[in-house]
């Protein structure tokens, strides 16, 4: 009997997913209705993955919703140091996976509290957050099920549910993506316009998830330059750097994320030929500077490299590159860029003996989990 393969299994259900977001009416109705309020301010709020989903949807409010404020927290930060006096015709969108993050829980009373508009999206229907919110949005990303129960074998690290496998998460950050810009596609000044160019992007994505075998074969290459991984990019792609970083914690390696030209300020003096620096290239402009910077890692410190990219590369000493294709729209080009970001956080922990069927890769994972769930879920609601 072939022992299935969580992980991947849950990164070859995205396009699926993406169909399921783009068909269901409940985004549609939920943009309308948040355009019928006339919100003038968006803040956005999420924990890690959640985080990352926020930063991106931020981006996306600020390139295609003219006259909108919006704005990005993690939740501590919202509700102690955000300083925002008015919250009238404000939303709140809290972004917890699980629906049992208690710092979501209480930013979304927080913000009930000054008069804004508040909304989960979640993908669990059962989740405590779903009854702190005005507004419910599910991400349909699992059965719900599924989320009841876990694989854990302690009595605290069993209580952490939530999830339909006690793996590093991939679909359910790509969902969030989906569905953030379904919604806020509504809001911009030309949702029709924005909407189709959201539907453009599937066969993107169905293409880059064929492109594992290029991404396996570098994670082969690189498997023993793994002490840090550092994910440089731009603008929209900072989030989805960050999220890369993520899935490196996800399995107890040291992962980093860093703006390009801050780069060359901050984590260049810690690369070194044990490192592997990933390039998320999406524009001409962050081509230009990284066409700049990658031969002196590669040449001077020794360190790997791997250019992620549409573009193509005409110099004669060729770095390791991946080329994929990707909308014309930039600001859409995280939605694509997130597929071999899991592929190879999946590969790197494959080829590092990793056990990619459970959380941190199996090592100490019963600890580990236990105490998430006493630091994220066990703790006091202040609101």
């Amino acid at each position: 009997m072939v022992n299935p393969d969580y992980m991947l299994s849950e990164m070859l259900e995205q396009p699926n997913i993406m169909k399921s977001i783009l068909e269901n009416s409940s985004f549609a109705d939920t943009g309308k209705i948040i355009k019928e309020m006339r919100i003038k301010n968006i803040y956005l709020v999420g924990c890690g993955d959640s985080y990352c989903a926020a930063w991106v949807g931020s981006y996306y409010v600020k390139k295609f919703c003219e006259g909108m404020f919006v704005q990005h927290y993690e939740p501590f930060e919202f509700i102690h140091y955000s300083s925002i006096r008015d919250f009238s015709q404000s939303l709140v969108v809290g972004i917890s996976v699980s629906g049992g993050t208690l710092r979501i829980q209480e930013a979304l009373r927080f913000a009930k509290t000054k008069g804004a508009t508040t909304m989960i999206l979640t993908d669990n229907p059962n989740g405590k957050a779903t009854k702190e919110a005005d507004l419910i949005e599910l991400i349909h990303a699992s059965p719900p099920e599924s989320l009841l129960s876990t694989s854990y074998k302690s009595n605290v690290a069993k209580q952490y549910t939530g999830y339909q496998n006690d793996v590093a998460q991939t679909k359910t950050y790509f969902a969030n993506l989906i569905a953030l810009y379904r919604i806020f596609s509504y809001l911009s000044t030309n949702p029709q316009q924005n909407l189709n160019q959201l539907q453009s992007i599937l066969p993107f994505i169905e293409k880059a998830l064929k492109q594992s075998k290029r991404i396996e074969s570098f994670a082969k290459n690189i498997k023993n330059a793994t002490d840090q991984v550092i994910f440089v990019t731009s603008g929209p792609n900072s989030p989805t750097a960050l999220f890369g970083a993520y899935k490196m914690f996800e399995f107890t390696l040291n992962g980093f994320s860093c703006d390009i030209e801050e780069y060359c300020h901050t984590r260049y003096f810690i690369t070194t030929e044990n490192s592997t620096v990933i390039f998320l290239v999406s524009d001409s402009a962050s081509y230009n500077r990284v066409m700049e910077i990658e031969p002196v890692l590669r040449k001077l410190i020794k360190a790997k490299t791997l250019i992620i990219t549409n573009k193509t590369l005409s110099r004669n000493d060729q770095p390791n590159i991946l080329s994929f294709d990707l909308p014309n729209e930039n600001y859409l080009s995280p939605l694509v860029f997130t597929i071999p970001i899991e592929l190879l956080s999946y590969f790197i922990a494959k080829e590092k003996g990793f056990n990619t069927n459970i959380f941190r890769g199996g090592v100490e994972t019963e600890k580990y989990v236990a105490g998430s769930y006493e630091t994220i879920r066990n703790t006091k609601l202040n609101f």
